[in-house]
Parts: C-alpha cells; sequence; structure tokens
C-alpha cells in the first residue's frame, strides 16, 4: 500500500496536484533519494512525451481539415493574399540584407517557445517571517494568474526569499525583459539552494536563447548538458540544434 500511495504521489507531484506542504517534503525526500528523483524525472519525461504525441496529432487532423475543405476558394485567395506580402516582404528583407539575421532570430524563439515551461507556482516555503510568506504567496498568485508586472513587483518586495527570486525570473521571461529575468536566476545560484539551482541555469540559457545571445546561451547548455542534474539531458539536446543552426 506505501508503494502505491507513493506511485500516487510521483503522479501527483508531476501532474501539478500536490499541496503546499506535501510539495515541500517531497521536494526533499526527492534531494535525499536519487532512485526518487529519477523516477519522478522517468515520468515526467513520459508525460512529457504524451503531450508531444497529442500536438502531433493535432496538427495532423488540422491538416486533414484543410484538405477537405470545400469552400476552396476563399482559403486559397487567403492563403495567396499571404503568400504574396510574405513574398514582397522578403525581397525587402533581402536588399536589406537583413534576411538571414531575422530568421535565424524566428528560428530562435520557436526553439525556445518548445523548451521553456512557464511553471506554475505551486511551491512555497515554511521559513521566513509569516509576511514573507503572505507576500510570496499573493506573487505567486498574481504569477499564476498571468499578472506578471503585478507579482514582479510583489516579489521585489521581498528580495531575501529565495523562491520570490526564482519567480521573479520566471514572472520576467513571460515578459520578455530576459536581462532582468538572467539576474534573478544569478541572485539564485548565488544563493547555493540546491532545491533551485537547476531550475535557475536552465532558465538563464533559455534567456540567453530568447535574447538572441548564441554563444552565451551554448556555454550555459554545455555547462548543464556536462552535469548530472535535472535537465541534463534537454541541455544536451538542445546544445545539438543550437549547433545545427549555427
Amino acid at each position: 500500500m506505501k508503494e502505491l500511495n507513493k506511485d500516487n504521489q510521483i503522479d501527483r507531484y508531476v501532474t501539478g496536484k500536490l499541496e503546499d506542504a506535501e510539495l515541500w517534503e517531497f521536494q526533499h525526500e526527492m534531494e535525499n533519494d536519487p532512485k526518487l528523483a529519477e523516477e519522478v524525472k522517468l515520468r515526467a519525461e513520459i508525460y512529457r512525451s504524451l503531450a508531444d504525441t497529442q500536438k502531433i496529432k493535432l496538427r495532423e487532423n488540422l491538416k486533414a481539415l484543410r484538405k477537405e475543405n470545400k469552400s476552396g476558394l476563399r482559403f486559397l485567395q487567403s492563403w495567396k493574399v499571404r503568400a504574396i506580402a510574405a513574398s514582397i516582404a522578403v525581397l525587402l528583407l533581402v536588399g536589406a540584407g537583413l534576411t538571414t539575421s531575422i530568421f535565424r532570430t524566428t528560428d530562435n524563439q520557436d526553439l525556445y517557445a518548445a523548451y521553456f515551461n512557464p511553471e506554475s507556482s505551486l511551491l512555497s516555503v515554511r521559513s521566513g517571517s509569516a509576511s514573507d510568506n503572505t507576500s510570496l504567496n499573493l506573487g505567486m498568485l498574481s504569477y499564476d494568474q498571468g499578472q506578471y508586472d503585478e507579482s514582479i513587483e510583489i516579489f521585489k518586495s521581498i528580495p531575501d526569499n529565495i523562491v520570490a527570486r526564482l519567480y521573479c525570473g520566471l514572472a520576467y521571461m513571460n515578459v520578455k525583459n530576459y536581462e532582468a529575468a538572467i539576474d534573478e536566476f544569478n541572485h539564485v545560484l548565488s544563493h547555493g539552494d540546491n532545491l533551485f539551482t537547476d531550475q535557475a541555469e536552465w532558465n538563464i540559457g533559455l534567456s540567453y536563447l530568447a535574447d538572441n545571445k548564441i554563444d552565451e546561451a551554448k556555454k550555459t547548455f554545455a555547462s548543464i548538458a556536462g552535469e548530472k542534474g535535472a535537465y541534463q539531458q534537454k541541455a544536451s539536446d538542445l546544445l545539438k540544434e543550437l549547433k545545427n543552426r549555427h
């Protein structure tokens, strides 16, 4: 029965359904139990693969619907308009010598979007003052509601709270202020809390990628790929894709 409960707990952790107190204890348990951490990682990869499969199936269904579209003239005309506009834009960019850099940026943004996970802010801590925890919870609530600017202001009011700094960085990523995000994540790294260093370093690499600072992104992902952390395989895969493009 205990094993069954643990399996259920892993499932709830991966799907973001653990309550705050239980989540905090589970995080600590993973820190002290490599086998449990590996099982959680494997479960997350399985769920991620299933999600990717569903996305692929959806794209295939959309393609099929387009082919079966009986009012093809309207669709074709709108497609032609977009194609002509795109062609003119490309010609103008070629004339200005900007085509390569623009397309490269787009590719990087697509790659960033594929790997960035704007995590739900379920994690909270039981340490610190009551006022800190109240502000943290308010900041997380704003973050989960997509009110990123508001959440940043709240997180900034508790600069000594390491969780607030982590999610402040994530909020900055969501509003595309990548330099500010990197500053927050670097603070997390300097704090040395092992619960959050993997997330901070990974999101530093993604912030460099989104900001089109490819050399810095490669260095960061190479460092992660060389460590036995939660993002080792992802960093290795992403690094390969970057090397193929640049």
